[in-house]
């Protein structure tokens, strides 16, 4: 399952649903809604796709850093500048991907994301 949060770009919203639709995914439309979906417990939870659009959501984005860690983490930016880059390299992503460059790129890293998860043997208890 994958956690897709952007709470102001309807057009990347679009593309990105486009691109995942054969997975399921949990839309958070709000910084709240995301914040209280990572509280619960997982559930197949694997991908959270993160769109950030300003800076101010990358600040109450890096308080969910520990949330966030054992997910795959895919961060699209809204610029390149180094402050930017940096404070997602701080968040751990497998994936930084930038508004500016379009987002075909995106759809095809969480496929195989979801792919390759799927086909992992199942962690045993012991």
């Amino acid at each position: 399952m994958i956690l897709f949060y952007a709470a102001n770009n309807d057009r990347v919203v679009h593309t990105l649903e486009a691109q995942t639709a054969q997975f399921r995914v949990v839309r958070c439309r709000s910084f709240e809604t995301m914040l209280k979906r990572l509280r619960t417990p997982r559930h197949g939870l694997e991908v959270a796709l993160v769109v950030v659009s300003e800076k101010d959501e990358m600040e109450r984005l890096s308080g969910l850093r520990n949330l966030l860690r054992d997910l795959r983490l895919v961060v699209v930016l809204p610029r390149r500048d180094d402050e930017t880059v940096a404070w997602a390299h701080k968040m751990g992503p497998r994936f930084i991907a930038y508004a500016d460059n379009g987002y075909d790129q995106v759809g095809a890293v969480i496929v195989k994301m979801m792919r390759s998860s799927r086909h992992q043997p199942a962690a045993s208890g012991v």
